[in-house]
Formats: structure tokens, sequence, C-alpha cells
């Protein structure tokens, strides 16, 4: 039988799955790059500066809906580049210090917008005690 222990990713902190139990409120948040609130691309040529922009943008729409980054259960991340994985981590172990959600890294040729290096998807569950009523977005 195989199953998560017949499984490996050589990435500390690296998980393959979250589980999410009981009543609570799930928030889906597709489509982030570093966009401002003006619009503009921020942090451009810079996946780490872009990738910070990113995770305070998601940071943000999960606090409207009584959230936080700790409630992300699974992170899917589109790069221009695989190669800037280290500088992702590297932001992502500011925030997700002990284990990340689980996680997918691709690879595309183009985002929307050329000067973007990064887009992310999320999704995050998060638990009664602190969801709040919120309007679809």
């Amino acid at each position: 039988m195989t199953g998560a222990r017949d499984y490996d990713v050589p990435i500390t902190g690296f998980t393959s799955y979250t589980t999410a139990h009981g009543p609570g409120t799930l928030v889906f948040v597709s489509g982030i790059t570093s966009r401002g609130a003006g619009g503009e691309i921020r942090a451009p040529g810079d996946v780490a500066g872009q990738t910070e922009q990113i995770l305070r943008t998601i940071t943000g729409l999960l606090a409207e809906t009584g959230g936080t980054l700790d409630d992300v259960r699974q992170i899917r991340t589109y790069v221009l580049d695989i190669e800037a994985w280290p500088q992702i981590e590297e932001v992502w172990r500011r925030h997700w210090p002990e284990r990340f959600p689980a996680s997918t890294l691709v690879q595309v040729s183009r985002l929307f917008d050329a000067r973007q290096l990064i887009e992310t998807d999320a999704i995050a569950f998060i638990a009664p005690a602190t969801s709040v009523e919120t309007a679809n977005r």
C-alpha cells in the first residue's frame, strides 16, 4: 500500500497534503500577483519582492474573512523560472517557518503581464471561532 510515508520531497517543511475538519469557512484566493492597490506591478524583476507582495495581498484578503496565512491549506504557484525557487522559499519560510501549506510550483511560459514573475492561488480553511460572514468577492 502506498501512502504519505512512501513519498518524500527533500525540502524541509514541504507537505503534500493538509486536512480541515468540521464547520468553518473555505476561502479560495486566485490570480494573485505583485500588483499594488493602484494596479501597478511592485518589485519588477525581483521574484522575492513579488513573492512578498503576493503574501501581503493574501494576508489582507484573508484578514477580511477573519483568517491569517496560518489558515492556508493549499497554495499553487506559477513562475516564469523554476530556478527562482530558493528566493521564493526564503520568503515562504519567513511566513511559514515550520511547515508550508500543501503546495505546487509550476513553471509557465508567460503570465498576464510580462513584468509578473510569479502568480499564486491559495485555499484557506478558517475555523468558526475566527470566521466572519463576508460577501462574495
